[in-house]
């Protein structure tokens, strides 16, 4: 009796003990991201992306705007013409070495882990980052930040890198603002300064300090699967405002240069061409040869006839490569529906802009995922260094309290496996049967809310004289 009862203690023991275990074993899962198998690279075949198994693969997901380069309507600082002026005034007041460190707390903070796994759970497969050659350069002149081996300091994109790893995304490097300005608008660096492609000595070596950036970007990425792309310039002469036809040729053949630059470096990476308004914007691969390439354009359009329009030019351009539409956003007429809708239908990839914002009302507005209208904003001029440690501090973390996840957030989630609103479709976004009627209401009214928004800010560039 005494064994056969020693013997159903030890039987209990052994399954309380057992239980206990799975219970651990199941708070331990509960509290860590599930291990994701390694993505394999990507490469171009006729007009689709596809994996190493052959596999299709359209990138749906957004950008991490605001985080390697800032716009002061969704960024917590004011300066219409551009970033590049508050660094300046920061560097004046603090040295180069203060003022680099001041603004890898504002990255760190403005992403954070729980920012991936957002994007994870929202079922996206991608994300374009924006970044800045002043990130990991002091100057123009291509002088790099160094660690303390003397090595050229990547630190922060290597962590971006190994985020995206961890949460089973894409990565596509973006070069939002290039030495010498691409573009005349604030969101390279400084607005009305476009000299890139000016046919001069300082012209040229801008160029030259640009093809090195690549280069080493490449260099250090090339055996890395989980970046899927370099996307070399954004937004190259912006609107096409230029009618020189010789900036437009100095362009064409600088994108090129770039081109063989990287290839040298790195044969496998597919590499991004932005046509950015219309696919004639850029020279179809067959002018200068080139291969594995994605074209990419953003859609900012007011009707959603315009849409569609868009969307046959890029079918029809004859081009034989896949198109990504790296940033959109439905002004005016058009809707939200209506534009997934396209895009997926079509089979193209695409990245909301963008993540996140803070600002009025950033918090119900369809421009972002997340948003918060109780940032701060830095007053560079004039507050001290600890007081701007403090406001590019942990306050501006997505889960740090301040900011929301956006109603769009829930609406995007209709789309982001291939989903096509047909209703929507066939009625040019008239009617749409996509998310619940609250999502819709909620996403009309935000929309509205948004275009104040971006009136508001119209008018103050149109003020300063930073808007073209």
């Amino acid at each position: 009796m005494k064994t056969t009862m020693k013997k159903t203690i030890s039987l209990l023991l052994a399954l309380v003990c057992a239980l206990s275990c799975f219970a651990v074993a199941s708070s331990a899962a509960q509290s860590e991201p599930m291990i994701v198998a390694p993505l394999p690279f990507l490469h171009t075949e006729g007009e689709q992306i596809v994996n190493e198994n052959g596999e299709a693969v359209v990138l749906r997901g957004t950008n991490f705007g605001g985080w390697g380069i800032m716009e002061d309507w969704f960024c917590p600082y004011t300066s219409p013409a551009g970033e590049d002026v508050m660094i300046e005034t920061l560097v004046e007041r603090f040295g180069p070495e203060k003022t680099h460190a001041l603004m890898q707390q504002y990255r760190a903070n403005w992403i954070t882990e729980v920012d991936y796994k957002n994007v994870a759970d929202l079922g996206m497969n991608v994300i374009r980052l924006p970044i800045w050659y002043r990130n990991f350069q002091s100057d123009d002149n291509g002088t790099w930040y160094r660690d303390a081996n003397g090595e050229i300091d990547l630190h922060e994109l290597d962590e971006v890198v190994a985020m995206c790893k961890k949460y089973g995304l894409y990565l596509i490097i973006d070069l939002h603002g290039l030495p010498g300005y691409q573009n005349d608008y604030d969101h390279c660096g400084r607005s009305k300064s476009m000299s890139l492609f000016d046919d001069t000595e300082k012209g040229a070596r801008y160029r030259e300090v640009v093809k090195d950036f690549w280069v080493t970007l490449a260099a250090r990425y090339k055996d890395e699967p989980t970046v899927a792309m370099y996307d070399l310039m954004n937004e190259p002469l912006g609107t096409n405002i230029t009618i020189d036809k010789s900036y437009q040729q100095r362009f064409f053949d600088f994108s090129d240069e770039l081109y063989r630059a990287v290839r040298a470096a790195d044969s496998r990476h597919i590499i991004s061409m932005e046509a950015i308004w219309s696919p004639d914007a850029i020279p179809a691969p067959s002018v200068y040869g080139w291969e594995n390439i994605v074209y990419q354009e953003h859609l900012y359009d007011v009707t959603n006839p315009t849409i569609l329009r868009k969307a046959d030019e890029i079918k029809k351009a004859g081009y034989g490569q896949p198109f990504l539409i790296g940033e959109f956003y439905p002004r005016g007429l058009t809707s939200f529906s209506y534009l997934f809708s396209v895009f997926n239908d079509r089979g193209l990839s695409w990245t909301t802009w963008t993540y996140k914002g803070a600002g009025p009302r950033a918090d119900k507005s369809p421009w972002f995922l997340y948003g918060s209208s109780e940032i701060e904003k830095v007053d560079f001029e004039n507050d001290s260094y600890d007081v701007l440690l403090q406001k590019f501090g942990e306050v501006l973390r997505t889960d740090g309290g301040k900011f929301t996840r956006t109603a769009f957030a829930d609406y995007v989630m209709n789309f982001v496996h291939g989903e096509v609103d047909k209703a929507s479709l066939y009625s040019f976004g008239a009617v749409e049967t996509r998310g619940t009627l609250r999502e819709r209401f909620m996403l009309f009214t935000d929309k509205l809310n948004a275009v104040m928004t971006t009136i508001r800010d119209w008018l103050r560039k149109l003020k300063t004289g930073d808007l073209l």
